[in-house]
């Protein structure tokens, strides 16, 4: 074999067999769909605190640190201050497909459930709503439509995760404790288990 073919030979081996573990590479490490709900950060006059401000950072580290080990294929999630925003930048930040429901119109929803507490979450809502997929749901008003909007999170990330072949993890970032039987939070993590989602729990204490 003369050199110019060995070469050949020796260059279009090499490429087929990158090409052979990168994609072997994205079949065995396509992670889950990652479907998320929680803890709104405490307004000032919180009587019980359910997620103070101050524990923002350590929040966010933790909710990093999930990433880096489930590698998640895609976010679904809301958008509200507190833990979806912070689950929604995490994603960003590492690059991870965002889809985002909202139970309400962009300028209605930041007002009224993102700008009404502490901390630069209108500005962290504003760059979801330029680079996420983003859909505003059809709800009844008031808790009918916070329970629903669990349903249909859930129903999104089943969606997904069928389409990429993949499975789907329930994140729940919260106090760990339920207010009771209008907790929305309490509802997501209820309604995952029924599912048969399995269910990882950040604290936000």
């Amino acid at each position: 074999m003369d050199r110019r073919r060995f070469l050949h030979v020796s260059i279009f081996g090499a490429l087929a067999l990158k090409a052979t573990s990168l994609l072997a590479a994205e079949i065995e490490g396509k992670g889950p769909v990652i479907v998320s709900a929680g803890r709104r950060v405490d307004a000032p006059d919180a009587q019980t605190p359910r997620f103070p401000p101050a524990n923002v950072n350590a929040v966010r580290q933790r909710i990093a640190a999930f990433f880096t080990k489930e590698s998640p294929s895609a976010v679904v999630c809301s958008a509200a201050c507190g833990t979806d925003l912070l689950v929604l930048d995490v994603a960003g930040q590492a690059r991870v497909m965002r889809d985002v429901l909202l139970g309400a119109q962009p300028t209605v929803f930041r007002k009224e459930s993102v700008t009404d507490r502490p901390g630069n979450w209108g500005e962290m809502f504003d760059e979801v709503m330029r680079s996420a997929k983003v859909e505003v749901l059809k709800l009844p008003a008031g808790q009918e439509g916070y329970l629903q909007t669990n349903l249909d999170l859930l129903d999104r990330a089943e969606t997904l995760a069928k389409k990429f072949e993949t499975s789907v993890k329930a994140l729940v970032i919260w106090n760990g404790q339920s207010r009771g039987s209008d907790d929305v939070t309490g509802h997501f993590l209820e309604q995952a288990k029924l599912r048969g989602i399995p269910v990882t729990q950040i604290s936000t204490l």
